[in-house]
Formats: structure tokens, C-alpha cells, sequence
């Protein structure tokens, strides 16, 4: 966006444009809720997660315990910036600010999205080739996680190196990467971060899943081996336990960012003269919710955590705490139930 027009909408909202500046000042008592929630949910499955060794033995945990890491990032330097503006109706920071702001966002979706790409090959892996040694992999997922990491802070950094530049977008509210310049430098850039942290992370994601859900199910209906089949289909249904989480989790990303990326896709594409500033900027700030939804989504859909957090959930009676103890192996669980079809002497030499 040019200063200009920059300057324009942030006059146009500090007149006090009733209105807009109403529902900007709604979203801006929003975000603090998001802001008090997500702290509060990132830090403590944080927590939890680092004081637990046993919900570290698996590689997910791990993979979804560094998605939250960015999202605790992002709740607690990411949020601020953009609620204080917007219950004043006008972008209240310096520039230097702008791109604070940008850099973190666009350094938490990077890696969010990068995570959630290791998550599903972390489930595949799991799917077929169940006998990895899980020390091995472990070290693995730490080194793929700070690779991660590596890659979004590198094109996070890139545009204050000079390929493409960070500016505010929409009503100037809010700020990013520069979506809108016509430069064959800003350009070009946008069409490699299409590629590299959109379409290439996103197919991989619907293609493992996919391939993971085909496999449970095929094996399960075609195997003709009936060795110890209680405790097979016990471990079906772990592995589709944490296959509907991931999937909720990819689910709740992929709701918060697309009309924000649908957004971003028309401005790197076509003449977006016709689009009013305000399409931009909401989108923009709906695609925040999605650092809360992964830790919700996370402690609801695991039962151990009524065990290991007493402060979301009242203590049970000694008779419910002993049904839900079994519930950890749906978080730690490592392996496919491949390995449950094979003959015991193989499982025995295996171990």
C-alpha cells in the first residue's frame, strides 16, 4: 500500500468515522479475549509438555508442541500491537512497529504451516515404517523442527534484506508483506512464498492424510491374519484418535487463513483497485484466532490433561481417574498398529 494511501485511511478512521470505528473497537475487545485465552492455553500445554518426559517420547507431541511454541510467540508479541490500535481506531505505532508486528505474524503462519507439514509426515512415517527406533526419531523431530524454524525466519527476514518490503495493509490497522506492488522485485517474491509456504506445504498435507486414512482403513478390512485382534483394533482406534486431531488441527488453520490467503492470492494476481481496504483488513485479523484454536483443540481431544492440569478441570473421583489414565497412550502412542498383525515370534526378535 503507498503512503498515501496509507495516510488517507488512517485519517479516515481517526475522524471518527462511527461505524467503523464501532466494529473495529468490537474486534479490539475480541482480541484481548484471544489475547488472555491464547496465553493462557499456549503457555500451559507448554508447560505441561516440557515438565511431562513421557509426552515427549512421542515425535507428534513433539511436532505439535513446536507448532505451539509459535503460536505462544505469536499470541503474546503478535496480538498486542494490532488490539491497541484497534480500540483507537487508527494505527498507533511508529513504522518500526509495522514491521514488528508483519515480522511476527508472518514468522508464527510460516512455521505454523511448516509444522503442520512435519506433523503429517511424522503420522506417515509412523503409518509405514513402524519399527523405526524411536530415540532416532526423536532426535529427528527436534532437528526438523529447528529447520523449521530456520526456513520461516529466512523468508521472514528476506524483505528487510530488499527482496519485497513489509507495509500496512487494508485500513492500515494491521501490517505485512507487500501484496499489492507491481516491482518485479515484490513479485517475484510473492509468487516464491506462494509456492514454497503455501502450495508445496499444503499439498503435502492433504496427500499424507489422505494416504494415512487409506492405510488404516484398507489394513484393517483386508487383513487376513486374526492375531490378537482385541488388541488391534484397540490401536486402530489410537490411530484414528490422533488422525482426527491433526485433522481438526490442520482444519482449524486452514479455516482461520484461507479467506485471508483467497485475499492475498487476488492481490498478487489481479487489479485489486476495486476492493474496499476493510476486505483486507478483516480477513487479516480472523486468520489471528488460529493461535488459539491449537491448543484448545489440542487439550480437548486429549483426556490426560484433566490429569496433569488441575487447574482446567476439577479433580475426579480416584474410579474416572483410573478410566482416563489409559487415555495418555492416545498421545504417546509412537507406533502404527502394523505391527500388531505380525506373528509374535517376529514382534519378539523385532524387540
Amino acid at each position: 500500500m503507498s503512503s498515501d494511501k496509507m495516510l488517507n485511511n488512517t485519517l479516515f478512521i481517526s475522524m471518527k468515522n462511527f461505524p467503523l470505528c464501532s466494529i473495529l473497537r468490537i474486534i479490539g475487545y475480541y482480541f484481548i479475549v484471544l489475547w488472555i485465552i491464547g496465553t493462557i492455553l499456549n503457555g500451559s500445554v507448554l508447560y505441561i509438555l516440557v515438565r511431562n518426559k513421557k509426552l515427549r517420547q512421542s515425535s507428534t507431541n513433539v511436532f505439535i508442541g513446536g507448532l505451539l511454541l509459535a503460536d505462544f510467540i505469536g499470541i503474546c508479541f503478535e496480538i498486542p500491537l494490532p488490539t491497541f490500535s484497534l480500540l483507537s481506531c487508527r494505527w498507533i505505532f511508529t513504522y518500526t512497529g509495522c514491521i514488528f508486528e508483519a515480522m511476527i505474524v508472518y514468522f508464527a503462519g510460516c512455521s505454523n504451516i511448516y509444522m503442520l507439514c512435519l506433523i503429517s509426515i511424522d503420522r506417515y512415517r509412523k503409518i509405514t515404517q513402524p519399527f523405526s527406533p524411536q530415540k532416532v526419531n526423536i532426535k529427528q523431530t527436534y532437528l526438523a523442527i529447528v529447520v523449521a524454524y530456520l526456513l520461516s525466519l529466512f523468508w521472514t527476514v528476506m524483505p528487510l534484506l530488499g527482496w519485497s518490503n513489509y507495509d500496512y495493509e487494508g485500513i492500515g490497522i494491521s501490517c505485512s508483506i507487500n501484496w499489492t506492488g507491481r516491482s518485479f522485485n515484490i513479485i517475484s517474491y510473492n509468487i516464491t512464498i506462494f509456492i514454497f509456504v503455501y502450495l508445496v506445504p499444503i499439498t503435502i498435507i492433504i496427500v499424507t492424510n489422505i494416504k494415512i486414512y487409506l492405510s488404516i482403513h484398507n489394513r484393517w478390512h483386508h487383513s487376513t491374519l486374526n492375531f490378537n485382534r482385541n488388541r488391534m483394533k484397540y490401536q486402530q482406534k489410537i490411530e484414528r484418535h490422533i488422525l482426527n486431531t491433526i485433522i481438526l488441527i490442520i482444519g482449524g488453520y486452514l479455516i482461520a487463513w484461507t479467506p485471508y490467503a483467497i485475499i492475498v492470492f487476488i492481490r498478487i494476481f489481479i487489479d485489486t483497485d476495486r476492493i474496499p481496504p476493510i476486505i483486507d483488513t478483516l480477513p487479516a485479523l480472523f486468520a489471528k484466532s488460529s493461535l488459539v484454536w491449537n491448543p484448545f483443540i489440542y487439550i480437548v481431544r486429549n483426556g490426560n490433561f484433566r490429569t496433569h492440569k488441575p487447574i482446567f478441570f476439577p479433580r475426579q473421583h480416584p474410579a474416572q481417574s483410573d478410566k482416563n489414565s489409559n487415555k495418555i497412550k492416545f498421545s504417546i502412542y509412537p507406533y502404527s498398529l502394523i505391527q500388531f498383525t505380525l506373528p509374535t515370534r517376529w514382534n519378539v526378535r523385532s524387540g
